[in-house]
């Protein structure tokens, strides 16, 4: 007789492990498909740059004092020193990095979702399902592609840190091997220092972990505890971390806090409304399959909610026009009111349901994952971020959240009988189906539109390079067909013209325009033009923060 049950679980048959290297490989080359049609724009410009001098961020010594500069002054936090990294490996380089991030996202998936389950069987349709969670996330708008993926700066700052939270959520949940949780402990630290966005998340998952997990059952769970301990300690760190503060206090980052709760919450909505709903479903039939009578008061005002929230939405069919101008392109404020409280209604009906269903232990991935979202979709309000990639994190964890609550449901059905359990199998196969097609789908249409920017910039590469070989001529910015699928201010010159002179090398006396030829913004000389992140240091000179002088 076997002394530990969970010893024969844990052995994983080996068509299980050909099938899930078989899906592994199929999400790396969708990932592939997608990713080689990035390129660097926007900030990449400026990190690739970086430095007293531009470009010193290449250098060791270089690359160190920027991101003790970022720490101290920018932003507070490490990801923009891992996109400078990611840069020096070229277009190559961030196509691997890309791959991998966005394939281990998927593997990542895998501990939530056993901790919503028995983990009885089907493990290679359930792992093929969570490689497919980054790929749902990311349909919900062209632009968390765009934004976030297709360039390197944007997947530094959040794919990277959705794959760090999940990891780290997963180990202060104790779901990971000690061993394994021993040896991501880094990636704990690195959820809070690396983002703002990842470190609220996780600390949220931290203190429901504590709650509802609590370490100590009767066996030793030192590796838990020193997850939880790292946990604390990153994000004391990046808390404390003076640019950090500096950046949340900025004059023309800093909204009134009713026009930046409005405008986030109904692009959080625009991208999260369907999960939600599909969430809050799953709730009540998981109630129903648990011989519960459903709460109807609670789902009919979430739903209530729901629709306000799609309805303020539809009236605001482009999600940008909610970027333009900070005073007219904010919701009134009784509908701003009314927004707020609808979304407030809304999380906590779900909630609710959750928990009435399954139980606050049972259910426990499905909480952590939601509040986790939740919670996290608030931080660019601190900061009035008007960018879908902001939200990369939370729709993320938020699919995921429904994915478990999925599990749950078909769990419970297969204790059913016979019947149940054949019409678990067939639903669980035709949700990896659904979500195969769906990937598919989105990666034909992704490459398609994206390669339409790749070739604007390949042009523009061409021009570059003839230019230096003259000596002379004119460069002209490219201008990006697909709006969807780049940073909307992927050339802007008047931030990254000098950043482009010194990226590309172009001699003196090339001019550099747009396509509109603005003589506000046409560059005409490298030597002495000064790049963002000079002005950045500039300033923090004038501040008396600037960083000591080599």
């Amino acid at each position: 007789m076997n002394a530990d049950p969970r010893a024969r679980a844990a052995v994983t048959s080996r068509p299980t492990v050909v099938a899930l290297a078989l899906a592994v490989g199929l999400a790396a080359l969708g990932w592939a498909l997608v990713l080689r049609h990035g390129f660097p724009h926007g900030d990449d410009l400026l990190h690739a740059m970086a430095g007293e001098e531009p470009g010193d961020a290449r250098t060791l010594r270089g690359w160190l004092e920027t991101w003790r500069f970022d720490y101290a002054y920018r932003n507070g936090r490490a990801a923009d020193a891992v996109a400078r990294l990611i840069l020096l490996g070229g277009r190559p380089g961030a196509l691997v990095v890309g791959v991998l991030v966005m394939v281990l996202a998927g593997i990542a998936t895998w501990p939530w979702l056993r901790m919503a389950g028995p983990g009885r069987g089907r493990r290679a349709l359930w792992g093929a399902l969570g490689l497919g969670v980054p790929f749902l996330a990311v349909q919900a708008h062209s632009w968390l592609t765009g934004e976030g993926l297709l360039w390197v700066s944007g997947l530094a700052n959040y794919p990277l840190a959705t794959l760090a939270f999940l990891v780290a959520g997963a180990a202060v949940s104790g779901a990971l091997p000690p061993r394994l949780t021993w040896a991501v402990l880094p990636v704990v630290l690195y959820a809070h220092i690396g983002h703002e966005m990842s470190a609220v998340a996780t600390l949220v998952v931290t203190a429901l972990a504590l709650g509802l997990r609590r370490p100590g059952d009767g066996r030793p769970r030192a590796a838990q505890w020193a997850a939880i301990l790292t946990s604390v300690v990153g994000f004391a760190v990046l808390a404390t971390a003076p640019g950090l503060w500096r950046r949340t206090a900025e004059e023309d980052l800093a909204l009134p806090l009713l026009q930046a709760l409005s405008r986030t919450t109904l692009l959080f909505a625009s991208l999260s409304l369907g999960w939600w709903l599909a969430l809050g479903g799953l709730a009540l039939l998981g109630a129903r399959l648990a011989g519960r009578a459903p709460r109807w008061g609670t789902a009919s005002l979430g739903a209530a909610a729901w629709l306000l929230l799609l309805l303020a939405r539809r009236r605001w069919p482009r999600i940008a026009d909610l970027c333009a101008e900070a005073d007219t392109a904010v919701p009134a404020t009784l509908l701003a009111l009314a927004v707020i409280a609808a979304a407030a209604v809304l999380v906590v009906s779900v909630l609710v349901l959750v928990v009435h269903a399954w139980g606050a232990l049972a259910a426990y991935p499905v909480l952590a994952l939601s509040l986790a979202d939740v919670l996290s979709a608030g931080v660019p309000i601190v900061a009035s971020v008007c960018g879908q990639r902001a939200f990369f994190l939370p729709v993320t964890a938020l699919v995921l959240a429904v994915a478990c609550a999925l599990r749950l449901v078909l769990d419970a059905l297969g204790r059913t009988g016979d019947r149940g359990q054949r019409l678990a199998r067939t639903l669980t196969v035709l949700a990896v189906v659904a979500t195969l097609v769906s990937a598919a789908a989105y990666v034909t249409l992704t490459s398609e539109r994206a390669a339409r920017n790749a070739a604007a910039y390949d042009t523009f590469v061409t021009s570059v390079e003839e230019a230096r070989a003259t000596g002379e001529g004119v460069v002209v910015a490219p201008d990006l067909p697909e709006e969807g699928y780049a940073y909307r201010r992927a050339y802007f010159l008047g931030r990254y013209g000098c950043d482009l002179r010194y990226f590309y090398d172009l001699p003196d006396g090339v001019v550099l325009t747009d396509v509109e030829r603005r003589e506000s913004e046409t560059t005409d000389r490298t030597t002495g033009c000064e790049t963002t992140w000079q002005r950045t240091l500039t300033r923090a000179e004038e501040e008396g923060r600037a960083p000591g002088r080599r």
